[in-house]
């Protein structure tokens, strides 16, 4: 049985500790929290326990510690923390020019081209789901940003048709049209979560954000063409406005709403959804971009707005473009921006 337990000390456990913690638990339990009981009321630690450690704890403890182990093993275990699985790609170290060409169509002035040089590291697959994010939730009882009314308002901005606007209620279990998500949506991308609620739960993952540089460096996969799929991107290859296509192609069509991960096809190394379905946040600072080489860049230290890149399912297709980039605040919530993760390791 694996389980978290807290641990209620009686009042004067720590007196007592080093005589009888020895005889229960193992030694190098024993070893690693005997200097800290002289002031802690309490401690919360993961460990495989006995089964038959409730019968036996009579046995070895004092009487006046009864209470204790009774606590301990039936009042205050609760599940240990599981993590979701996340299926990876690995992505190979490089070299790569980050922005657009001049004479790209419908390019921005943000998009300078320069050499940058980025080592190996693993992206998600896709976009990190429902699913995955509740699972982060029900193990940590974390509190996103549009539950506790961050930046002045609960909840997100929704998009109408017309305007974003804050719909008050709205949270990570939501579609973009702020209704309660069933069960079987649950492999949907989250949204409604700030940059912050996007940190927090790739900490927790023990990974990061992708970095704007490894972000645009596994979209493109390779290419250098506006899209990985090259001069065009269709609405049958990737989820956005099809009524507005790319440098004057043929329209294709328009969903209205972001698709389950993983229904397109994915790019040359792996990754599904670089294009489309919804944004995703990066973790650097927006500012322009250096003009000289860079090796593995991070963006500035400070700023005021957080980038997100790769397009959604509500914006025209050059929005979906591989160097395009966009920015927000970061306890900003939005109905169409998630995020993925990476790993160095």
């Amino acid at each position: 049985m694996n389980v978290e337990l807290k641990y209620v000390f009686p009042h004067d456990f720590p007196h007592v500790f080093p005589h009888v913690f020895p005889h229960v638990f193992p030694y190098e339990l024993f070893r690693n929290f005997t200097r800290t009981m002289t002031s802690m009321k309490h401690l919360t630690l993961t460990h495989d326990l006995p089964h038959d450690l409730p019968h036996v704890l009579p046995h070895v403890l004092p009487y006046d510690l009864l209470l204790f182990s009774f606590f301990l093993c039936l009042a205050t275990t609760v599940p240990a923390q599981t993590r979701p699985e996340i299926s990876w790609v690995k992505i190979p170290a490089g070299t790569f020019m980050m922005g657009s060409p001049a004479d790209e169509a419908d390019r921005k002035s943000d998009e300078i081209q320069h050499r940058v040089t980025l080592s190996a590291f693993k992206m998600s697959r896709y976009e990190i789901t429902v699913a995955q994010f509740k699972a982060f939730i029900d193990a940590t009882g974390y509190k996103t940003d549009a539950d506790k009314g961050t930046d002045g308002y609960y909840g997100s901005y929704i998009w109408t048709g017309e305007k974003l606007e804050v719909r008050e209620g709205v949270n990570w279990k939501c579609d973009e049209k702020g209704n309660p998500r069933p069960l079987s949506d649950y492999n949907y991308p989250v949204i409604h979560v700030s940059w912050f609620d996007a940190r927090a739960f790739a900490e927790w993952m023990g990974c990061r954000l992708p970095t704007e540089a490894e972000w645009e460096y596994a979209c493109r996969a390779g290419t250098t063409t506006p899209f990985n799929t090259g001069e065009n991107l269709t609405t049958a290859q990737a989820n956005y406005d099809g009524n507005y296509p790319y440098n004057s192609n043929p329209a294709g069509i328009y969903r209205g709403k972001a698709l389950a991960v993983g229904s397109f096809a994915p790019n040359e190394w792996g990754l599904y959804d670089m294009h489309g379905n919804v944004w995703e946040w990066c973790s650097d600072w927006y500012a322009a971009y250096p003009t000289t080489p860079q090796v593995n860049p991070k963006g500035p230290s400070t700023g005021s707005f957080k980038t997100y890149r790769g397009g959604c399912f509500e914006f025209f297709a050059l929005s979906c473009r591989s160097a395009q980039r966009d920015y927000t605040r970061v306890d900003r919530r939005l109905s169409f921006l998630g995020f993925r993760i990476v790993s160095s390791k």
